[in-house]
């Protein structure tokens, strides 16, 4: 029987990624807001052009900070991607779910020693999940995630009997 199963998170805004954006808008704000000026008083009508790019820009940067991840399992495979801004999608790491080591609750009472950390949550740990996997090419892998009741059961269908009778 096939197993599929796909989730898209989107990762939550922290204090600094606020603070960026807000002092990102307010440095093209006071930018356009220059141009716009030279180009009334000084004639200079090239700065209305500079003025309207540097909105585009705010608001092509500004989108560009909004990032999803998405989960897919498709038989013993979970791929995870990040999505940026909603039009740039980059697949980070792809693993085979019958070599997993470890499966339990973020952050948990053991320090979790591995070669590569790839961290695909949302940003809050109240429900985040790691994944410890052998991978062939970053060595052990600990995947930092948020899957839901869904993916979970996907997962728990796919990895050794002997890391998911640890979950019961």
């Amino acid at each position: 029987m096939d197993n599929f199963c796909e989730q898209l998170v989107q990762k939550r805004k922290s204090g600094a990624d606020i603070l960026k954006t807000v002092t990102l808008m307010l440095s093209l704000i006071i930018g356009s807001a220059v141009c716009t000026y030279l180009s009334f008083f000084k004639s200079l009508s090239f700065m209305l052009i500079i003025a309207a790019g540097l909105v585009a820009l705010g608001v092509w940067l500004v989108m560009g900070m909004n990032v999803e991840y998405e989960y897919i399992i498709t038989n013993n495979e979970m791929d995870i991607d990040k999505i940026i801004g909603r039009r740039k999608r980059k697949r980070m790491i792809t693993v085979d779910l019958s070599k997993s080591k470890d499966f339990g609750v973020y952050p948990n009472n053991e320090e979790v020693d591995a070669d590569t950390t790839v961290h695909a949550s949302t940003g809050l740990t109240t429900d985040a999940r790691y994944l410890l996997i052998e991978h062939s090419e970053y060595g052990k892998v600990k995947i930092i995630f948020n899957p839901n009741e869904r993916l979970r059961e996907a997962i728990a269908r796919e990895i050794p009997k002997s890391v998911s009778a640890r979950l019961k």
